[in-house]
């Protein structure tokens, strides 16, 4: 008699990011952002099938949610095979926002942290969860990415039942 598989959760991984634009004006408190994303989803398992849904991608600075992009909504669901890999290129994260900072927001600074958290969920297995990716990126410039960039491998943040 063999065992039943384990059940692993979703791997996601950032496999390229590029800052094209993070400006703060201080007069009147306004981020301008551009952030694209190569993001990497895995599922580890031998034989277990996930059906994804509702996977949003949420960009931070300084602990502050300043940008969302959803890659798939709530009505639609995206079946993901046992040992295999999907890749969502070029996942963007722009626009303005209106906003305040404990710290300055350094214009020319050579490397800036970028918290990334993807939430998603699970319809199979009945679970939602989010992964935080911590990146440190540079401005890139005239639209050309950082070759430097490694792939970043998410962090679990948590999981949990329910819909």
């Amino acid at each position: 008699m063999t065992n039943p598989e384990t059940y692993k959760v979703p791997e996601f991984n950032v496999t390229n990011a590029q800052l094209n634009r993070l400006n703060y004006t201080e007069t009147n408190h306004t981020l301008s952002y551009n952030l694209a994303l190569n993001i990497t989803l895995t599922n580890p398992n031998k034989k277990i099938l996930f059906k994804l849904t509702d996977i949003q991608v949420i960009a931070y600075h300084q602990n502050k949610r300043f940008g969302l992009v959803t890659l798939m909504d709530r009505q639609t669901s995206f079946d993901q095979n046992p040992k295999s890999s999907s890749v969502f290129n070029n996942a963007v994260i722009q626009g303005w926002k209106p906003m305040m900072f404990e710290e300055p927001v350094l214009p020319n600074a050579d490397l800036y942290n970028i918290d990334v958290v993807i939430a998603f969920r699970e319809k199979g297995a009945g679970l939602s969860g989010q992964v935080m990716c911590n990146l440190k990126l540079p401005l890139s410039f005239n639209g050309t990415s950082w070759n430097c960039y490694k792939t970043r491998k998410c962090s679990k943040v948590f999981y949990y039942r329910g819909s």
